[in-house]
């Protein structure tokens, strides 16, 4: 039996911002450190104390002397580049969870840790920045006192359960934005586009590097491996690996749609400086005879019976003129600069044919 733990010293007075939830006669109670007086580790009251913007030199006093955390455990809740985790202890389980958020239009991915100890009847939260998940739940607590009657465990199922459904309208405005690139892509594509694709590829990358560490630590708390969740609450946490599992599935998904369509545009580019080619090539056909005409006659030697002709200026403009109307008329025919009006009435033809003809199936093997 651990020994009950005492008042808090007033050195525990911190400059970074504590508040505690406190289950006292099915009534929850919100207040500071003052709190930590009216509760005991071996009593039966349930308290949630949330630690934001932690200072190093005030928090690990009280959660190594004060609580008697591990010092390992209690420098991983203070860094912020730890991945999901957990560790179990005797008296606590230590667990490490990411939240994201995503800004669309600077594409800026933003990771918070949130750091969780759970015990028998304590949860502590700490993270640097605000979160919305545990502002939400913090709120809820004294309107809805079943959620810490129901134990510390389903407290901390509902901050992660409010911290995993925001993964998908961040996905849904993804596949949005991917969606309307796509589109774009066909009628007017551009630099911008191709800078969205690869900043919105960079995004997904990161999402996919800090939900797939977060989605095998859910399965690991689904299967039991946290002693202090309750096994009545283990499908609870079952519920947030499928929402995990989800949330990587439509990455993956959203990864392999940027993908394509970037494909799309490097194809659509590909396709238009081959029609820009075309164009070139064909002029500078065209222009190919006309500069050996020309050539012939700027050569200026005397004995050239064509240069002193009256009209030796009109014949060779007029040889130039035909031999450019003819390639152009060649190259219509043959399909190379536009299509033939009647060339692509067939084509639709064939096509519209093709897609009536019904399906035979193949006779199967004697």
């Amino acid at each position: 039996m651990t020994q009950a733990l005492a008042a808090p010293a007033p050195a525990l007075v911190t400059t970074s911002t504590i508040r505690i939830s406190l289950l006292r006669d099915r009534t929850v109670v919100q207040g500071g450190l003052d709190l930590l007086g009216d509760w005991s580790e071996e009593g039966k009251d349930n308290i949630w104390i949330d630690i934001c913007c932690p200072a190093k030199e005030d928090i690990e006093p009280l959660l190594e002397e004060w609580f008697r955390f591990h010092e390992l455990a209690a420098e991983d809740a203070m860094s912020p580049t730890t991945l999901p985790k957990h560790d179990s202890f005797p008296r606590y389980d230590f667990f490490v969870f990411r939240s994201i958020s995503l800004n669309i239009g600077q594409h800026g991915v933003h990771s918070e840790k949130l750091s969780c100890f759970l015990g028998k009847n304590f949860l502590f939260t700490i993270h640097r920045d605000p979160l919305e998940a545990v502002d939400a739940i913090w709120k809820r607590a004294p309107q809805d006192a079943r959620m810490m009657q129901r134990g510390v465990d389903f407290i901390l199922y509902s901050v992660l359960d409010y911290l995993v459904d925001q993964h998908f309208p961040l996905i849904e405005e993804i596949e949005d934005r991917l969606d309307e690139i796509h589109k774009v892509i066909f009628t007017d594509p551009s630099q911008v586009l191709l800078d969205e694709l690869l900043d919105f590829k960079r995004d997904l990358n990161v999402l996919r590097r800090q939900s797939l560490p977060q989605r095998d630590l859910f399965s690991q708390i689904s299967r039991g491996g946290a002693k202090f969740i309750r096994e009545e609450h283990l499908i609870y946490f079952r519920d947030l690996y499928d929402h995990m599992f989800r949330i990587g599935e439509f990455v993956a998904d959203e990864r392999d749609m940027a993908t394509s369509t970037m494909e799309a545009y490097l194809s659509v580019i590909a396709n238009r400086t081959n029609e820009i080619m075309k164009v070139l090539t064909t002029f500078s056909a065209i222009m190919l005879p006309i500069n050996f005409i020309a050539s012939i006659y700027g050569m200026n030697f005397e004995n050239m019976p064509e240069l002193k002709w009256r009209f030796g200026y009109l014949w060779a403009i007029t040889a130039m003129s035909v031999v450019a109307f003819s390639m152009l008329f060649w190259f219509w025919t043959k399909g190379w600069l536009l299509p033939r009006r009647r060339d692509v009435i067939r084509r639709e033809l064939r096509a519209r044919r093709a897609l009536r003809r019904p399906h035979i199936p193949d006779k199967p093997a004697a």
